[in-house]
């Protein structure tokens, strides 16, 4: 192997690959076993039915004890073995599950972290003489909020978007669009919904149209006419990405709504509260 390959090698993914490798193979050699232990397993059971028979002779009956022995130590043989392998999977899936959640807490921390100096950079910007202390010190205490707003929910994988993309989203919710303009090339239902009708595509094209609805309402509740306009580009460029299509498949059009919110850095103001349960009475 050359320089070059190993340089380009992925060692995360690499150990990933042979990890996952490990479990189909034992996965693979659990099954051969059950699959043997079924067999001697059987011919154990056939063996001491034979060897029971009231009418066979004493060399048939040894005979067919001595098989049905036989075939009892090669069952619990096998039997060992599965046990070994599905034991040694669980070990192999759990290293692999501790692992891949070590990873995703590292690539979220390192995003929160990278999206944090970009923006603190932003607020602070010597570029921008007409900015006051009190307003760099507001805009500063707004960031931390919605960073902790967007990163508190482990569900939503917000570490695997663009961290452009979430820089973006929060400088929309700050009011800094203008500047993350300039500087970005400097960065490499409410419950109790009634059951679904139509077919899957029709489903999911009404729930698409709801999100839409519940982000144009909460543009609207915004006084400041100007962050509303460049939130509105930010909801547009959010509504194009992978994890809103997943999100419409996965989430309710409201849930859906107030973590595209948070991923904005503003509050959701769509009709999220949980209706009064009809009186029955």
């Amino acid at each position: 192997m050359n320089k070059s390959t190993d340089s380009d090698l992925d060692i995360q993914a690499y150990c990933r690959g042979l990890a996952l490798q490990q479990i189909q193979m034992l996965t693979r050699l659990a099954e051969i076993a059950m699959q043997l232990a079924e067999g001697e397993g059987t011919r154990a059971v056939a063996a001491q039915a034979r060897a029971a028979q009231p009418k066979a002779d004493e060399a048939s009956v040894q005979a067919a004890r001595a098989e049905a022995q036989e075939a009892g130590r090669a069952f619990s043989r096998f039997s060992n073995s599965v046990q070994r392998s599905l034991a040694q999977r669980t070990r192999a899936a759990g290293d692999l599950c501790a692992r891949d959640k070590a990873d995703r807490k590292a690539r979220r921390a390192r995003q929160r972290n990278h999206v944090t100096d970009a923006l603190h950079a932003l607020i602070w910007d010597a570029g921008q003489p007409t900015r006051d202390l009190d307003e760099a010190d507001h805009h500063t205490n707004n960031l931390h909020e919605r960073l902790d707003q967007l990163y508190r929910d482990e569900d939503d994988r917000i570490e695997d978007r663009p961290v452009g993309s979430v820089i973006t989203g929060l400088a929309c919710g700050l009011g800094l669009s203008d500047e993350w303009r300039r500087r970005a090339a400097d960065w490499s239902d409410p419950p109790y919904p009634p059951p679904p009708t139509g077919t899957p595509a029709e489903v999911r094209e009404r729930r698409r149209a709801r999100l839409v609805e519940l982000m144009q309402k909460t543009l609207a509740a915004i006084s400041d006419r100007d962050k509303a306009a460049s939130l509105q580009a930010g909801v547009e460029a959010r509504l194009k990405e992978p994890d809103v299509e997943a999100l419409i498949d996965t989430e309710p059009p409201a849930p859906a709504a107030a973590r595209l919110c948070r991923s904005l850095g503003i509050d959701f103001r769509g009709d999220y509260e949980e209706p009064v349960e009809p009186d029955s009475g």
